[in-house]
């Protein structure tokens, strides 16, 4: 890590790793095994495809803005107004972003090993500690990913070959027993996996180098494998129906693994991994909101660091069951972060067809 506060675009992607990883083993798999079953794996490679167009957009848009903040580039480009006007649904999709992966962390933790510890005392743990992390700024956020990183990966593989003996992949067919329309409506969640590759475009005035195309094929495959790998994971041990009725299906997968016939219940590994990546997703959210929201001093920051971990935590004591939780998921989270992200997206490839302004050569100049 260099004096200049940059990170380097291996700890860019890695930081994108930890952050998008965890939302699409915990909180996507399940809307897309409920809504497409055993064709669910389908829907992803399908999805992947006009997605991946989707990223090429992404590119060219980050290759226009030449390295500087988005904020920026859009006063420079269009204004204060049209600014606003496109911050403001990126800034609601970053909080809900937050948010909706606490809340996820916080059921899971009472659900599986602290039932008997109220629900607010660990999301509020949690928020302290990304609230906190969030001051240090995009560099520590980078090198703490480079030290968790490597250890969820390995025990991801750890999980994924240990339970081959488990698998059935033969139950991934056959295709479309209950038609196309599944399937097609289950791309709706893939997406919303997928685009948050917007966060690129938000991180890369913080990335010593500009990005290339090639590194937004690599991320897209990223985004493929860690949702495939567990999703035809969660199919092939407990079958399309069962994995179904899951909450958690890649956790589930943790309990079947055993090392011989005297070492079982590693399922604590898990731990490691979900918190690892919770903790990178919300800090690095607060990081950009506190960046979006243009706050000119380290008093400002803090003090708004603290209000929105302080709302977050209010928000998931609001009384409402899970089930709600994942209706809320299916029916108005995704769809609605899929619908601004390809708006956003696609007013910011317009902004960009345009002829730079004297302002933006000027901001460019050594």
């Amino acid at each position: 890590m260099k004096a200049d506060g940059k990170i380097g675009i291996g700890q860019a992607i890695m930081v994108m790793m930890l952050s998008i990883g965890i939302t699409n083993h915990v909180t996507l798999i399940p809307l897309l095994l409920s809504k497409a079953g055993r064709d669910a794996w389908l829907s992803v490679i399908i999805g992947a495809i006009p997605f991946a167009v989707w990223a090429y957009a992404l590119f060219f848009i980050n290759r226009r803005i030449k390295q500087m903040s988005l904020s920026q580039w859009l006063l420079l480009r269009s204004g204060k107004t049209v600014r606003h006007l496109l911050l403001a649904p990126i800034i609601l999709c970053l909080y809900l972003m937050a948010l909706v992966n606490l809340i996820d962390t916080q059921t899971w933790t009472t659900v599986n090993y602290l039932p008997q510890t109220p629900e607010w005392v660990t999301a509020l743990a949690l928020i302290i500690l990304c609230v906190f992390a969030s001051y240090g700024g995009i560099a520590s956020v980078a090198i703490t990913s480079g030290i968790l990183l490597p250890a969820v990966s390995l025990l991801g593989m750890f999980v994924a070959f240990g339970n081959i003996p488990k698998k059935d992949y033969t139950q991934l067919l056959p295709l479309f027993q209950n038609g196309l329309m599944p399937t097609l409506h289950a791309m709706v969640f893939v997406g919303g996996g997928f685009t948050e590759l917007f966060l690129l475009l938000l991180l890369q005035h913080h990335i010593r180098k500009p990005l290339r195309a090639v590194h937004y094929i690599i991320m897209i495959a990223i985004v493929l494998v860690l949702t495939l790998s567990p999703l035809t994971g969660a199919i092939a041990e407990f079958g399309p129906v069962e994995s179904t009725r899951q909450r958690f299906p890649a956790f589930e997968q943790w309990r079947l693994l055993t090392i011989g016939k005297d070492i079982e219940n590693m399922e604590f590994f898990s731990i490691f991994q979900w918190l690892s990546g919770s903790f990178i997703r919300i800090t690095l959210c607060l990081l950009l909101l506190g960046e979006l929201l243009v706050l000119r001093t380290k008093k400002q920051r803090k003090y708004v660091m603290f209000v929105l971990g302080a709302s977050m935590i209010a928000l998931t004591s609001l009384p409402y069951s899970d089930m709600q939780f994942v209706t809320f998921l299916s029916k108005i989270y995704y769809p609605f972060y899929l619908l601004v992200m390809v708006v956003v997206t696609l007013i910011l490839f317009l902004l960009s067809l345009r002829k730079p302004t004297r302002l933006e050569d000027v901001s460019h100049d050594p």
